[in-house]
Parts: C-alpha cells; sequence; structure tokens
C-alpha cells in the first residue's frame, strides 16, 4: 500500500478504538445502574431466618454488586475493550448465581423463583454474546492505538471544531446536519461534528462540494458528497470553499 493509504487505514484504527473507549466509558453508567439494581434485588430477597447457605448467596449477591460498581469506575476512568470482557465475566457470575439460587432452593423443597430463573437465563445469553464481541474486538484490534495516538487524534479534534477557514487555510466548516468541522491535511480529510461524538476521515475520491445552480440571494450555494450520502443545498463561505478548491487542485489526478 502507498503511504497515504496506510496512514489512512492507521487513522481509521485510531478512530475506531477512540469511538469504542468512549462506548466503553458510557456503559460504565449501566453497571453502576446495574449494581444499584442488585443492591436491592439481594435487599428484597434478604430472609432474616433464611438458612446458612442462602445467607452466603446474600453476601455473595452484595460481593458481585460492589464487582459491578467497580467495573463500572473502571471503564469510566480506564475505557479499554477489556471492559467488555469484565462484563461478560460479570454477567455469567450473575447468571450462575441465579441458576444456582433456583437450583438450591429445589434442594431444600422450597419454590424456586421464576424471576430468578428468568434472570439467570437472560444474563447468561448476554454474558455468552458480549464474551464473542470481547474475541471480535481482539481480532480487529489485534495492534491497539497507544494512548499518544488517540491523545494525539484527540488534539486534532479538538483543533478541527475551533480552526477557522478564514485565518487557516486548511480548515472549512460545512454547515450541514450534523454541522462539520473539516481539515485537509495531505491526501486527507478529518471531518468532526461541531457538536456530537461524530468523526470521519476521509479522502479526495470519498467527498467534494458539488456547487448548486439555484441562485440565493447571490450566495454560494454548494451539496457535500461523503461517501455514499448527498446533502441538501446550503449556503458556504468563501474561505471555507476557497480551501476546498485549494486543496482539490493540490491533490495527484490520474
Amino acid at each position: 500500500m502507498t503511504d497515504d493509504l496506510v496512514m489512512r487505514y492507521r487513522l481509521q484504527q485510531v478512530l475506531a478504538y477512540r469511538e469504542l473507549r468512549r462506548q466503553v466509558r458510557s456503559s460504565g453508567r449501566s453497571n453502576v445502574f446495574f449494581a444499584l439494581f442488585f443492591f436491592g434485588f439481594a435487599y428484597m430477597s434478604f430472609r432474616p431466618n433464611a438458612p446458612g447457605v442462602l445467607a452466603i448467596v446474600y453476601i455473595i449477591y452484595g460481593s458481585l454488586a460492589m464487582a459491578e460498581l467497580a467495573v463500572g469506575l473502571l471503564k469510566w476512568f480506564f475505557p479499554s475493550a477489556e471492559g467488555v470482557l469484565l462484563d461478560a465475566l460479570l454477567m455469567g457470575l450473575f447468571a450462575m448465581l441465579n441458576l444456582g439460587s433456583a437450583a438450591l432452593a429445589a434442594a431444600l423443597g422450597a419454590n424456586a423463583s421464576p424471576v430468578g430463573l428468568i434472570l439467570g437465563v437472560l444474563l447468561l445469553t448476554g454474558a455468552v454474546r458480549r464474551f464473542k464481541n470481547y474475541l471480535d474486538l481482539r481480532k480487529a484490534f489485534s495492534e491497539r492505538p497507544s494512548a499518544d495516538q488517540i491523545a494525539w487524534f484527540d488534539d486534532l479534534v479538538y483543533e478541527i471544531r475551533h480552526a477557522d477557514p478564514t485565518t487557516d487555510d486548511q480548515a472549512m466548516d460545512l454547515p450541514t446536519r450534523p454541522h462539520w468541522k473539516v481539515k485537509l491535511l495531505g491526501a486527507l480529510a478529518f471531518f468532526a461534528a461541531k457538536n456530537g461524538n461524530e468523526v470521519l476521515v476521509a479522502g479526495p475520491y470519498d467527498f467534494g462540494l458539488m456547487p448548486d445552480e439555484r441562485e440565493h440571494d447571490g450566495h454560494q450555494r454548494v451539496r457535500l458528497m461523503l461517501y455514499n450520502n448527498t446533502s441538501r443545498p446550503f449556503d458556504i463561505d468563501e474561505a471555507s470553499f476557497a480551501n476546498y478548491r485549494k486543496w482539490i487542485a493540490s491533490q495527484p489526478h490520474d
């Protein structure tokens, strides 16, 4: 592959892993919610005169809820693909606890809770799905971006969002939906949503600005063609359009 293609492939990996980290961090809130849910479940299931074995089960429930809370905090402060694995392990433990509690209740001659049985099956199914997801992520990110690469990309996104096309001839401001801020670097164009988390990396053949022939109060109007999507016509400022034309002219042509 050419140097541009290698760089683009690596940047796409950084972008994908950055998005994975964001999702893992966001899912940490779910862990906190489930921790509180299982604390409540253990409390509602508690019986003061329960047999010793069941009392141990309640203690295990509380311990796992604490572990769920710890995983949520770990995912928030140190997001990585391993957060998915931790989710799978915790869900598997909760599933075994629910199914084991039902089996123990039956062995002691008590009625097994149908809620516990259903919850156990659902958790076990979810654990298997999460574990498969983790294995897929290991294959997709066999060479993970370093912390320095992630930090560099975060700084680049910040720079893109604050660039002014009138003073930076590599910047563009495209008021589409979403509202894109763009940085034109070499053979690559970096798109960062002005609001939100969307970020894209494109080449000169992946996007273009097509002038709209209809007049609109004398303003220059264009359509953004980005991968397979075409935007509605929008007004573009002169500096952004001039920077785009300069960038296109600098690209090698077959």
